[in-house]
């Protein structure tokens, strides 16, 4: 039988062994993304540097499923939604040469645009009111998505659908408004929008590993994007025409890292508009999770610095990248493994930690734990009335842990009375009496001041069941809500039952624990609601892989 040998398996082979004839380790970085990301499976390439110096540069997991190739530093990815700071970037350097104005209206450049007085600096920061034409219910996952549209005919879209609000009276992220921004920077260039982005930043500061992600063109280097589920699959497609200015560029890891660099070391922009890029008005204050909105970039807080950031998700990829001012710290994680845990923004800031020196216990050494003291820990906590967590041991002798509703993690120990999740930087404490009987967990979740106690109620796991709602409650719970800026969480009755579908991905069933809590335990998932005394609920948060992450209803 003629002997088959892979090339990729052979270099991951000779790596391994040349490692371990001279004893070398990997870098914390390093070690961090393997632990994220398996060999096996699509996975990150990611970029850290400080003051200029690359600290890191590196990839985790494949490239190619099929062919089993590994990713590397160089390769290229979708950046989804991160490429809207570069287009706002565009838009300022426009204002920088004197071509428009942010205060201009919107039929200065488009005369036939329905709502033409909404204002360029409206569009920038998601408060046009303009309707989205990615929330059209099923656009991103039908045929439609799929076609090759010019900047009018996208723009005909949604030019005629009823707007969310008056301009400037709200806030609602807005990928509508940053496609009509690609149409005025082609107004006023007279070039495609991404060839003027190319022409007046990314070529003159040597940033020449990004462009538009055209189907037709060979780029080096490119990678395919994949799907996280039962099993790993290939991304649906959709015609990158579409995402346009508001999604539809490429690039490596240290191009973006570059462009971080070159933005905020005030090398792009008149420091007059830079400013304008990273301030947040009124209206877009405290819209992101608590964090502001300024032109493409979020800006909140991270252990007490400044942060500017902003994520992106798109079929088969999602993308994140941080730059900490005060610590002249860039972070750039590009996956392309869509809806994979650890998500790229907990990914960047387990690398960030590492940088700074404070890193988070999900690094720290596994420990083993006597078999007796995992068993003292098994039972049912109480986090509030109504809502538990519980701890097992599976048969693999692993600690398992779940929050009502979620899906079952793996915890691993780092000292005896700590275990980390290895998909989060969540975290918990066991507490003990002065006898050193198991009384609570100390829950620290990501983000959080404050750690979450939850108290042991009793030695048995405790499941709460599955109950029906009628139709007049399942209708309360349905709608639109926003999880974060460019993904959504549709609720919907289908077949007599709720189901949940969040941007980009297939829909999964939900089954209700109470009026207000739905779940679904394979994806490990609860939705909680908040409800009014009368009609539809306000908003829901929604709970997984140890984060709690709010999301108001929107309108459809």
């Amino acid at each position: 039988m003629r002997r088959v040998i892979y090339p990729g398996l052979c270099l991951s082979l000779l790596l391994l062994l040349t490692a371990c004839a001279n004893g070398h380790q990997p870098s914390p970085y390093q070690a961090a993304m393997e632990q994220a990301y398996a060999p096996d499976q699509p996975g990150a390439t990611a970029v850290v540097s400080r003051e200029g110096e690359i600290l890191f540069q590196g990839a985790a997991g494949l490239v190619h499923m099929e062919l089993g190739l590994p990713l590397e530093a160089e390769h290229r990815l979708r950046l989804a939604s991160v490429s809207k700071q570069y287009t706002a970037a565009a838009i300022l350097k426009l204002a920088d040469e004197g071509k428009l104005a942010l205060d201009d209206p919107l039929e200065r450049f488009l005369p036939d645009y329905p709502q033409g007085e909404v204002t360029v600096h409206q569009l920038l920061n998601h408060s046009s009111g303009i309707a989205s034409y990615t929330s059209i219910p099923g656009y991103m996952m039908d045929e439609r998505i799929r076609r090759d549209l010019g900047t009018h005919d996208l723009i005909q879209v949604f030019a005629d659908r009823e707007p969310d609000f008056e301009p400037g009276e709200d806030w609602l992220y807005n990928n509508s408004g940053y496609v009509l921004l690609g149409a005025i920077i082609e107004e006023i260039s007279g070039k495609p929008w991404h060839e003027y982005i190319r022409e007046a930043l990314l070529s003159p500061a040597g940033i020449n590993e990004t462009g538009y992600f055209s189907h037709e063109e060979i780029v080096p280097g490119r990678v395919p994007g994949y799907q996280a589920g039962e099993t790993v699959s290939n991304a649906p497609w959709i015609s990158m025409s579409q995402p346009h200015a508001a999604g539809a560029l490429y690039g490596s890891a240290m191009d973006v890292d570059r462009w971080q660099r070159r933005l905020h070391g005030g090398e792009l922009l008149s420091d007059e508009h830079y400013q304008a890029m990273i301030r947040a008005d009124e209206i877009a204050t405290g819209v992101v999770n608590g964090d502001d909105y300024g032109y493409g970039l979020i800006l909140g807080e991270w252990r007490d610095q400044d942060l500017i950031h902003h994520g992106g998700g798109i079929h088969g990829f999602n993308t994140y990248a941080m730059y900490l001012p005060e610590s002249a710290l860039s972070v750039v994680v590009l996956s392309n493994h869509a809806g994979h845990e650890p998500a790229p923004a907990i990914m960047a800031r387990r690398l960030a930690a590492i940088a700074l020196g404070e890193p988070y216990p999900v690094e720290k050494e596994r420990i083993q734990v006597d078999p007796d003291r995992l068993d003292e820990l098994v039972g049912t906590y109480e986090i509030e009335e109504g809502v538990i967590r519980t701890l097992r041991v599976d048969e693999e002798g692993r600690l398992i842990s779940q929050r009502q509703g979620g899906r079952a993690f793996p915890v691993e120990a780092v000292s005896p009375d700590r275990f980390v999740f290895a998909t989060s930087l969540s975290y918990f404490d066991v507490e003990r009496d002065g006898d050193g009987q198991v009384v609570a967990l100390r829950f620290h979740q990501q983000g959080a001041p404050d750690y979450e106690r939850a108290e042991k109620v009793s030695d048995d796991i405790l499941e709460p069941e599955a109950i029906e709602l009628d139709e007049a409650q399942m209708e309360r719970l349905t709608g639109l809500y926003q999880i974060q800026p460019g993904f959504t969480l549709r609720v919907f009755i289908h077949d007599g039952g709720l189901h949940a579908q969040a941007t980009g991905q297939g829909p999964v069933p939900l089954e209700a624990t109470t009026p207000s809590r739905l779940r679904n335990q394979q994806f490990g998932l609860e939705l909680v609601f908040d409800l009014p005394e009368h009609g539809p609920a306000d908003s829901l948060t929604l709970h997984q892989a140890g984060q709690e992450i709010p999301a108001p209803r929107i309108e459809e």
